[in-house]
């Protein structure tokens, strides 16, 4: 039986549903029991994803008592709050992947740098006989962030505040455009997720005029348009469409994928 474990932001709900649904080689979809995991729950639901959902300790149970050659996939959803403390995140997100390192075969983690705190995590678990992936750019770099990743790398990200002429702007996902509420709570914004009038003091003092709505080609999460278009209403900010991508999170994946299934065969 093939664990391969997957620890990330609720921001990366849709591709990880995109992973799924186009990976036919899944045979169970487990997700480990959390408030915030409610979220891709209700998509597994929607899209008509087999899943179960376990504590951590049936996961780990699971590990050592059933036998079958399956390839199994173990999602452990971390909450957007977490991001408002690097420290904090370091500490949850290395805290995983202790306890699912005793099953797993490999561990993917669905960030990036995210303040400089997770850049070292290879080297920081290289003693672990389980691999420990991050989110990587082409050229092997680690990610900056979600939004460096659904743009396809540093590269496009400093290109797309290029092409901004200067002006401030606040990027945009799906995901970001259905919880940009919660976000501005742990951004610090305001304390309030309903004063708009505060976020929007906020975001002209730091010289925010426009909108940047990625597009990534996933419609997990309904009502983009509509959420964008609100957002933009609401500050008064013009609005960039731009093309976003999965190919850093598909390319991820298959590396982690792959490297753990040859490691099998040559068992």
């Amino acid at each position: 039986m093939t664990f391969m474990c997957i620890i990330a932001c609720r921001i990366f709900e849709d591709e990880i549903i995109h992973l799924i649904k186009n990976d036919s080689q899944i045979t169970k979809v487990l997700v480990q029991d959390s408030p915030d995991a409610a979220g891709i729950l209700g998509k597994l639901s929607d899209n008509s994803i087999p899943h179960t959902v376990c504590s951590a300790n049936e996961i780990e149970y699971m590990a050592y008592t059933e036998k079958e050659t399956n390839y199994i996939l173990v999602l452990n959803i971390l909450g957007f709050s977490l991001d408002a403390s690097p420290q904090l995140l370091k500490e949850s997100v290395y805290k995983e992947v202790g306890s699912m390192s005793n099953y797993a075969d490999t561990i993917l983690i669905f960030y990036g740098l995210c303040g400089n705190v997770l850049g070292n995590i290879n080297s920081d678990f290289a003693h672990l006989s389980c691999p420990v992936h991050i989110l990587r750019e082409e050229d092997g770099e680690v990610i900056d962030d979600c939004i460096g990743a659904s743009l396809g790398g540093r590269i496009n990200y400093l290109k797309a505040l290029k092409e901004a002429g200067g002006d401030g702007i606040y990027f945009l996902t799906p995901m970001g455009a259905a919880f940009w509420r919660e976000m501005a709570v742990i951004a610090r914004l305001t304390n309030d997720p309903e004063n708009t009038t505060m976020i929007k003091i906020v975001f002209d003092y730091s010289g925010y005029k426009k909108v940047g709505k990625i597009d990534t080609g996933l419609a997990y999460e309904k009502s983009f348009d509509e959420n964008v278009e609100k957002f933009a209403q609401t500050f008064d900010f013009q609005i960039v469409n731009m093309e976003g991508t999965v190919k850093i999170v598909e390319q991820s994946y298959q590396r982690a994928k792959q490297a753990i299934l040859k490691k099998k065969e040559n068992v």
